[in-house]
């Protein structure tokens, strides 16, 4: 099966919602889907659309995940199932769309990734609804995107150790969750982040399915402690939203979105005159902090990753990246330190007795 590719419907422009996992991107998607006239797609570059079937789709629900997401038992990927082709997978998605071109050059040709989502565009449009789609791996190229579609484009952005927190509350055993060895395939094969990379032990690009890459960092990683976790995901994170951030036509910050009525007020509001769509936001709840927060010295490898991908100027800067400098800095400050060493205990000590003498020393000296 194939998708026709129509003329795009000027009035009913596609809108992205582009977020990192964990990110409440998939409350955002089911206010969307909640619209009348609204076609939303959900995790259209997903690896697992190449194998799709109407048995997965019907399994495949929010009960079912053990993720903590909105929604009961209608299907996440309902609005696939009349596009799936006859062997199986939905029409025109390759698996290599999912992480390989991640960090997309607005520049580079990609005609089948192109037709694609051009399919998916025109197939709502054809039916007189607004397509919308929304995916955890777009930040690296909303560029491409932009370039391509035109169209609304929302950037989420959550606080990055509560988000973090977040893939790390889900790990079975001290295994890694699924997000966690995304994020080091991402940062084994991103450019100019390779010093970073090795550093951490990660494995060299080999090229392959996506899968075996994966298992690849499990293998290496599976008892990775949370440094090694945390170091690259907020890798990910920087290089994620420096690229997307000046992109975005909207960026909702959700950790406010849950917890103030008047700024989930304004958002509905920028929707509706942005886009044209107005998805109810009343019911947002932010989740609680996670409470247990594994020792490591957040601040320290905060540091060590701007200056390690060279990031200094860049979210210095005036304009987009201000609100991921400041996301970042009230996430560090209001960061756990680690318990300090013994022997950082027992050098402090000295120092302050020394200091407590000094000024006997000085007085005696006067004498």
């Amino acid at each position: 099966m194939t998708v026709p590719v129509a003329l795009p419907d000027p009035a009913l422009s596609p809108v992205f919602v582009h977020s990192g996992w964990r990110c409440s991107s998939t409350y955002v998607w089911s206010r969307f889907r909640a619209l009348p006239g609204v076609r939303a797609y959900y995790e259209p570059w997903h690896e697992q659309l190449a194998g799709l079937t109407p048995e997965r789709i019907a399994r495949e629900t929010p009960r079912a995940s053990g993720l903590r997401h909105p929604g009961d038992d209608v299907p996440y990927l309902a609005e696939f199932a009349d596009l799936l082709a006859p062997g199986g997978g939905v029409a025109g998605y390759q698996q290599r769309f999912a992480l390989d071109d991640y960090f997309m050059p607005e520049g580079r040709q990609d005609a089948a990734q192109t037709a694609y989502v051009a399919g998916l565009v025109s197939h709502a449009q054809a039916a007189g609804q607004t397509p919308v789609l929304a995916c955890c791996r777009t930040l690296g190229r909303i560029g491409w995107l932009r370039r391509r579609f035109g169209g609304f484009h929302v950037v989420l952005i959550r606080d990055p150790l509560q988000q973090w927190l977040s893939f790390h509350s889900l790990r079975k055993r001290p295994r890694p969750t699924y997000f966690e060895l995304c994020q080091y395939v991402l940062l084994s094969e991103a450019s100019g982040a390779e010093p970073l990379a090795r550093r951490l032990g990660l494995p060299a690009p080999k090229g392959g399915a996506l899968a075996q890459r994966i298992a690849a960092a499990r293998r290496r990683l599976k008892r990775a402690p949370a440094k090694t976790s945390f170091t690259a995901f907020l890798a990910i994170y920087l290089l994620s939203y420096l690229k997307a951030l000046p992109q975005a036509d909207l960026v909702i910050d959700v950790d406010r979105l849950g917890q103030d009525p008047d700024y989930a007020a304004r958002i509905g509001q920028a929707l509706r005159v942005g886009c044209g769509l107005a998805p109810d936001f009343s019911d947002c709840r932010t989740p609680a902090a996670h409470a247990e927060v594994p020792a490591a010295a957040y601040r320290r490898i905060s540091r060590q990753v701007i200056d390690a991908l060279e990031a200094r100027p860049a979210l210095a800067a005036p304009g987009p990246a201000a609100l991921l400098f400041a996301k970042l800095s009230k996430a560090m400050a209001d960061a756990p330190e680690p318990p300090t060493s013994l022997r950082r205990r027992l050098a402090d000590r000295i120092w302050e007795t020394l200091e407590a003498l000094a000024p006997r020393r000085r007085r005696r000296a006067r004498i």
